[in-house]
């Protein structure tokens, strides 16, 4: 953290700033995706107008609630952020290292639902950089997506970000990627 001492008019003012992420919600930039194209192999520039806006800032763990009614309730929180280890299938561009945020979801409504969350999720690091989850990588890690009443899962999503990046923040819109709810879960 920096303090900066400023005198004006002879009042004191003090003027902290985070090196820590809080460029994620001032001046974001996305970081080129490192496979450029669709699962259907058409080709896709990442824009930062293609980031969903910002929503409620919360701490890892916390829970964010989601659907309106008893039949589609469930909630989804941020667990952390890990390096992964690179395997024979899970490799990461030059450049770039493997980042998973565990991502935990959980059924309280009364319907079978899909969890969908990780498919949107976002990571910023702490120069303000945005990544978009690594869509082949993360299915690789993927489990049953199917939620019964009262189940719970939880599931990797992989980053590729810068190999000097530090991970500082977690965006995910709750109901998809224009969904009117999205929280940010501060990882630091």
């Amino acid at each position: 953290m920096v303090v900066v001492l400023v005198v004006v008019s002879g009042a004191t003012a003090f003027v902290l700033t985070r090196p820590d992420g809080s460029a994620c919600l001032s001046s974001p930039a996305v970081y080129p995706d490192s496979a450029n194209e669709y699962v259907n192999g058409m080709p896709r520039e990442i824009l930062v107008e293609d980031l969903p806006a910002p929503g409620r800032l919360m701490k890892v763990g916390d829970l964010l609630e989601l659907g309106h009614d008893a039949e589609s309730r469930h909630d989804v929180s941020v667990l952390g952020a890990d390096d992964l280890e690179p395997t024979a299938d899970l490799r990461p561009a030059d450049g770039r290292r493997l980042v998973s945020v565990s991502l935990q979801e959980r059924n309280m409504g009364r319907l079978t639902i899909i969890a969908q969350v990780r498919n949107y999720t976002w990571l910023c690091d702490a120069e303000g950089t945005w990544y978009q989850h690594d869509l082949a990588m993360t299915r690789m890690l993927a489990g049953d997506d199917r939620l019964e009443n009262r189940e719970k899962v939880i599931q990797k999503v992989v980053f590729q970000i810068r190999a000097d990046a530090r991970p500082a923040l977690v965006r995910t819109p709750a109901n998809g990627h224009r969904s009117a709810t999205t929280a940010d879960w501060e990882l630091d």
